[in-house]
């Protein structure tokens, strides 16, 4: 199973990179319509290392979700993609009330987080590797778009803010370690975007994590 769900990790990370898409987020790959067998809730770039969480329903009927990971080998391609993590009982999105049963009328609700040790290759890693927090969000149906804001010390603040579009209701949101954000939920008005003013602190390890403030 994980090997069919490995190839369309991959295949989502190869139509969601884009140069300039950002740190934190990435173009959508996929819209979740109706019942599927497997979807991609969202994906993931950090520089070289591209992160995909799948959904699909077991024979049990249960919704479950799944986190891969996959290395960017040259300018614009990825190489297989692995099994990081997985879970049973996401929401049903092809349900709108399940979805809305867990937002309680909120925007935004945090699905859970994980750690995971990864070959980062960055200068600051420990002989190459680091432990990457990753969080899932469950967002409304009415959200555009996730206002992503860079929170950790030296972070030039021109270059902190990114806007992350949503495949699906469900966020993928992968730090480093001592990188900490803000996110905010927007929904387009008009011609502009308005802030629903719900606000959520992420962080990654070694960081105390934040609380969401409503």
């Amino acid at each position: 199973m994980h090997r069919n769900l490995a190839d369309t990790a991959r295949a989502a990370l190869t139509g969601a990179y884009a140069p300039g898409a950002g740190e934190h987020g990435a173009v959508p790959a996929h819209r979740i319509e109706g019942a599927t067998t497997t979807v991609v809730a969202d994906t993931c770039v950090r520089g070289d290392l591209g992160f995909a969480l799948l959904l699909h329903r077991r024979k049990d009927g249960v919704v479950a979700e799944e986190l891969f990971f996959a290395r960017r080998e040259g300018a614009e391609g990825w190489g297989s993609a692995e099994h990081l993590s997985g879970s049973a009982g996401a929401p049903d999105l092809t349900d709108p009330e399940e979805a809305a049963a867990v937002l309680r009328g909120w925007s935004m609700t945090s699905l859970g987080e994980s750690e995971t040790l990864l070959p980062t290759g960055r200068p600051q890693a420990d002989e190459g590797y680091e432990l990457m927090r990753f969080h899932v969000l469950l967002v409304d149906e009415s959200i555009s778009h996730l206002h992503v804001e860079a929170t950790s010390a030296g972070v030039p603040p021109a270059s902190g803010h990114v806007r992350k579009p949503l495949t699906s209701q469900i966020a993928l949101i992968a730090l480093f370690p001592e990188e900490s954000v803000t996110v905010r939920t927007r929904a387009e008005a008009g011609t502009g975007a308005r802030s629903l003013g719900e606000l959520f602190e992420l962080a990654g390890s070694g960081v105390a994590p934040g609380a969401c403030d409503t």
